[in-house]
């Protein structure tokens, strides 16, 4: 098996439960106060705010992402990036829109990578789940829909 399929085998296979991952509350918290919860680049540790991201956002990162994103991320944040996914009502998510250039600009690489690899309210955190660097092909990714 190739690198390339075994990496694509390895996403596949490790996320086929996120969309119930994704529906089960944290205990003791009620989906009211998870969905209610924001979070701002702020409440991010400034040491993983200012980490910089290792790849460069070219198209190979890019398409790595996008394979991710695709597979994991869309059932919230849309394929467009808008956050206006199949789980969003029906949870009560308060999701960022990716293509907003207040967002874009106020997020470091490295806050969003932290908030991918712990999670934050409703999504699950991905430390453990898959590789640092599609974690980093992810980030370059969703900079591609900032709008221009």
């Amino acid at each position: 098996m190739s690198g390339k399929t075994f990496t694509l085998a390895l996403i596949l296979a490790g996320f086929v439960a996120v969309p119930l991952a994704v529906a089960v509350s944290q205990e003791g918290t009620t989906d009211e106060e998870i969905a209610e919860a924001s979070l701002t680049p702020a409440d991010i540790p400034e040491g993983a705010r200012e980490r910089p991201n290792p790849y460069a956002r070219d198209p190979k990162s890019i398409e790595q992402g996008k394979l991710v994103f695709s597979s994991q991320c869309v059932m919230c944040h849309g394929a467009d990036g808008r956050g206006t996914g199949d789980l969003v009502e029906r949870l009560k998510l308060d999701i960022p829109d990716f293509t907003d250039a207040a967002w874009q600009k106020e997020w470091t690489d490295g806050g969003f990578f932290y908030v991918v690899d712990n999670g934050h309210g409703h999504m699950p955190g991905q430390q453990g789940r898959f590789e640092d660097d599609l974690k980093w092909h992810l980030v370059n990714y969703v900079r591609t829909f900032a709008r221009r």
